[in-house]
């Protein structure tokens, strides 16, 4: 039996922007982690700052493809 755990009405470009997102947020802060205990203070800091276009393009795309879904269960 087939399991599908991705709600209805999502799109699939929802999945591959989470995953890209998730592993771009994971590797910024892995990073910015590895040259803070260098001792590398500027590096971190702009490592740390590149998590946030990662979360800014997740949370755009849940939110465009929620609109598309609200906007196709409004013309039902």
């Amino acid at each position: 039996m087939l399991f599908s755990y991705m709600p209805d009405g999502l799109p699939p470009y929802v999945l591959v922007a989470r995953i890209g997102s998730i592993l771009a947020m994971s590797f910024a802060l892995a990073i910015g982690l590895l040259l803070l205990i260098g001792g590398w203070f500027l590096p971190s800091l702009v490592a740390f700052l590149c998590f946030i276009p990662s979360f800014a393009i997740m949370a755009f795309v849940e939110r465009k493809a929620a609109a598309r879904r609200e906007a196709d269960q409004a013309s039902r």
